[in-house]
């Protein structure tokens, strides 16, 4: 099934992207962690030298249901990561589909520690434009996190992502500003969004906030909230502006079964401000090898 000009997100640019960051971002030490650890007792040193499992790789299903006639949202996705000393590089491939269509979408790209005190995260993904469009064909992403000198677990951060699909007058960029701060057994982040829409010039913004409490190895448990203003221009038969503001609240658990698996689970609440809400869970499964 394709979508229908105007209905769905063929010609969109930047409106959910910006949130859907900050959810990556509130959610991404159910992973992370496995990979890049705060040294509690070195303020300067932002990552620690891998562990004996060099292999991580992840199996996620979602489900989700919007009403006001968006109907069920459902995907899968496998991610593969490979840590070493300098460079983690990893490799994820997932489909989503929605009443109006499927799509598939592949990504890759690394996690690369430039310095005891600094790190970068780095990709590029891809989604071949079949008639259904629910990502970008391109989307570039590369962010860079700072230990900050004298404040022991502290962390800057700074981002940039270019959006790109067939059409190209349709797309944009958002820049990230954020922080990182580990407290004992807690992480907790927040980040501000800066969006611009490439076909109107119109420009938004979005905010997350987020933490986990746990232990590597045992358990995570963790949430956060975040909101957002949409502006962008469809590129439909009839070209119009668009404007809207969504809410998100999500939280997770992470339990590790054995020393080197275990299962988390998600749950997310969206609501785009008079056009729907959605009601979501996932499912993941992980493995250390």
């Amino acid at each position: 099934m394709t979508s229908v000009p105007g209905a769905g997100l063929r010609l969109s640019s930047v409106r959910i992207f910006s949130l859907r960051l900050a959810r990556q971002l509130v959610l991404a030490c159910t992973v992370a962690p496995v990979m890049l650890q705060a040294q509690t007792r070195d303020s300067t040193r932002v990552v620690t030298p891998p562990g004996p499992a060099a292999w991580h790789l992840q199996l996620s299903t979602f489900h989700s249901s919007a009403d006001n006639g968006y109907g069920v949202w459902q995907g899968q996705d496998a991610r593969l990561l490979y840590s070493s000393t300098r460079l983690s590089p990893f490799v994820s491939v997932g489909t989503q589909s929605r009443p109006n269509g499927r799509q598939q979408v592949f990504g890759a790209g690394s996690y690369i520690n430039i310095a005891p005190w600094i790190y970068a995260i780095v990709g590029v993904g891809g989604a071949p434009d079949n008639g259904t469009v629910l990502f970008p064909k391109i989307r570039s992403d590369a962010s860079v996190f700072v230990a900050v000198p004298k404040l022991k677990g502290v962390l800057v951060s700074t981002g940039f992502t270019d959006l790109r699909y067939t059409d190209k007058r349709a797309g944009g960029h958002i820049v990230s500003l954020g922080s990182m701060v580990y407290r004992g057994r807690g992480i907790y982040n927040a980040a501000v969004f800066l969006n611009e829409d490439r076909a109107s010039g119109a420009r938004s913004s979005a905010w997350q906030a987020g933490g986990q409490w746990g232990t590597q190895g045992k358990f995570w448990v963790g949430g956060g909230v975040g909101s957002g203003n949409e502006a962008y221009r469809l590129l439909s038969t009839t070209p119009f502006d668009a404007r809207f503001k969504s809410q998100f609240v999500t939280a997770f658990a992470s339990k590790w079964i054995t020393t080197s698996t275990g299962v988390s689970v998600r749950l997310d609440y969206e609501r785009k401000v008079d056009v729907f809400n959605r009601r979501a869970i996932g499912l993941t499964y992980f493995i250390d090898f």
